[in-house]
C-alpha cells in the first residue's frame, strides 16, 4: 500500500522531470565574466586576435537582462570558440577596485566616465590597450538589436585583425 502511494505521488514529478527540456535543472549561468582585471581580459583578446567587448551595466535593469540573456550569452557558448567574442560587464555605478588596461586600479564608474556612457545598457569595442575601435552599442533590446552587434563585432574584430588605428 505504501508503495502504491508512492508511486502516485511520485509519478507526476517524474514525468514532469523527464517530459521537461534539456537543462531546465542545471539553468545556465545568467552572469557574463566581470570586468576585475582588463589588462588580462585584453591580454586574451590580443592573443585571440579579436576585441575587447565592455557590457556597462546597472543592477536589476531589465535591459541589461535582456541584453546578457539573448544576444551575450548565447555568443559566449557558440560552438566555435574562435567565434566567442571577448566580454566583460561592468557596473557603471561600482566603485570597487578593477586592474585597468595599463595595470593600474581603477573603478567601473571611472572607466564608464572615461568611456562616456550615460545608459545601460552599452557595449564598448576596444582593442588591447583600451582604445575605442568603434562607436559604442547603446540601449537594450530592439527589432534589429542582434544585427547591430553583430555588424559592431565584425567591424571591431576586422579592425583589431588589420592593426588599424582606434577612432
Amino acid at each position: 500500500m505504501i508503495l502504491s502511494l508512492l508511486r502516485c505521488r511520485l509519478a507526476p514529478l517524474l514525468l514532469l522531470l523527464l517530459l521537461s527540456p534539456p537543462g531546465i535543472a542545471q539553468s545556465a549561468p545568467e552572469h557574463l565574466p566581470a570586468g576585475d582585471d582588463l589588462r588580462q581580459a585584453a591580454a586574451v583578446a590580443r592573443a585571440e586576435g579579436k576585441p575587447l567587448l565592455l557590457m556597462f551595466s546597472l543592477p536589476e535593469c531589465p535591459y541589461c537582462r535582456v541584453v546578457r540573456r539573448n544576444y551575450l550569452l548565447p555568443l559566449l557558448r557558440h560552438p566555435v570558440p574562435a567565434e566567442r567574442p571577448q566580454v566583460r560587464e561592468l557596473m557603471m555605478t561600482s566603485r570597487r577596485a578593477v586592474t585597468d588596461f595599463d595595470g593600474t586600479v581603477t573603478t567601473p564608474a571611472a572607466l564608464a566616465r572615461r568611456y562616456q556612457v550615460a545608459v545601460a545598457p552599452t557595449l564598448v569595442f576596444v582593442d588591447a590597450t583600451g582604445a575605442r575601435l568603434i562607436d559604442p552599442l547603446v540601449g537594450g533590446d530592439h527589432a534589429f538589436y542582434d544585427a547591430y552587434l553583430e555588424r559592431a563585432l565584425g567591424e571591431s574584430r576586422r579592425l583589431v585583425q588589420a592593426g588599424e588605428q582606434p577612432r
